[in-house]
């Protein structure tokens, strides 16, 4: 374009010239307007030139641009990816464990029922349990005791395990321990037994045997003796009355633990 109009002025000045029509003060007018032409058509190039760098360097900027979005975009996705994966792998661990809670709780319910069952033949058959120091008590309505050295069975103490043979009777599958204590005093020189654990010992005999002559079959009872070593009362004093408690027979529930043992095989 420059080139074109240069021609079409230097056509003009030599047209003029020709032609003795234009003045040389004219000539240097249009050679001036020639030059700020010039002038005007070099900025302009150079600012076409300047947008063109400027476009270059957006398109430049535009490509690195969508090149780091799609560079971001796929790590989002992967991170997306991640993140759900890991919520279905916790989604299904949780229900795992659910699952587990729920076996177990099943478990726990069948050990409870069982369990439950085991003693309701003692509820049921009438017997007074409470938990004691030497295992599962059975209660009686007043403690069978005896007189200092003595072995023999009183008539209200006769009275107390006539009840309990009858709920013995009743139910041949409950077993018990008898168990004789003595208080602290110790044998004299002489006496008819050694020593308290003998005593303690012909005292759980003797309760065994009116029991056994009130119907109770044999299978259903041991006897054992303590002497002294488990006084279920004591005070600074040794009193006679903490004495009297003392010398007392209790009467220790044998139940069948087997199956809650295997039970709580089955629960580990």
């Amino acid at each position: 374009m420059r080139k074109l109009i240069q021609s079409l002025l230097m056509c003009m000045a030599v047209g003029c010239l020709l032609s003795s029509c234009v003045s040389k003060k004219k000539f240097e007018q249009l050679m001036n307007d020639k030059t700020t032409i010039d002038q005007v058509l070099a900025e302009n190039q150079e600012k076409v030139k300047n947008l063109e760098t400027n476009v270059a360097t957006l398109e430049s900027e535009k490509e690195e641009l969508n090149k780091t979005m799609e560079e971001k975009t796929s790590e989002l996705s992967d991170e997306i990816s991640a993140a759900n994966d890991k919520l279905m792998s916790t989604k299904k661990t949780l229900e795992e464990m659910e699952a587990a809670v729920a076996a177990r709780d099943s478990q726990l319910a069948m050990v409870q029922e069982k369990v439950s069952a085991t003693f309701d033949v003692y509820r049921k058959g009438g017997f007074d349990l409470s938990s004691g120091d030497n295992g599962l008590l059975v209660n009686t309505p007043s403690p069978v005791r005896f007189r200092s050295g003595s072995t023999r069975v009183d008539q209200e103490s006769k009275m107390i395990l006539n009840d309990l043979a009858e709920k013995l009777k009743q139910n041949p599958r409950v077993k018990l321990l008898v168990e004789g204590h003595t208080d602290s005093v110790p044998m004299k020189e002489g006496a008819r037994f050694r020593d308290n654990k003998e005593l303690s010992t012909a005292r759980a005999n003797g309760v065994v045997a009116e029991l056994v002559k009130m119907g109770v079959n044999p299978t259903q009872l041991t006897a054992a003796g303590r002497g002294d070593t488990m006084p279920k009362f004591q005070d600074e004093n040794d009193s006679e009355e903490i004495r009297a408690m003392n010398r007392r027979t209790e009467f220790i529930l044998l139940a069948d633990v087997a199956p809650l043992f295997e039970m709580s095989q089955g629960v580990n």
